[in-house]
């Protein structure tokens, strides 16, 4: 039998805190569960980091962050950073 593959999911958030819980939550209740979330703070200055602190207990949530640096930069470090055959 073949192992499910990991799916790397790429979250970059920039003052996010409006709708950042929710979609962490989403992210938790996918029933496929073979995935990494590489989340990048993009230099917040709202409540997001604090946001994010409480789901990293979950060790498939690798968060980093930074200064501004804009979205694409920001997703080209996630892709480098991910570990997952799927994006």
């Amino acid at each position: 039998m073949q192992s499910k593959p990991l799916i790397s999911i790429l979250l970059c958030v920039y003052n996010g805190e409006k709708y950042l819980n929710e979609c962490i939550q989403s992210i938790l209740e996918q029933t496929y569960k073979n995935w990494e979330l590489i989340l990048i703070n993009d230099g917040s200055n709202d409540k997001s980091h604090y946001i994010i602190q409480k789901f990293l207990k979950d060790s498939r949530i690798r968060y980093f962050k930074q200064i501004n640096i804009g979205l694409t930069k920001s997703l080209n470090k996630a892709i480098k950073l991910s570990n997952g055959k799927f994006i």
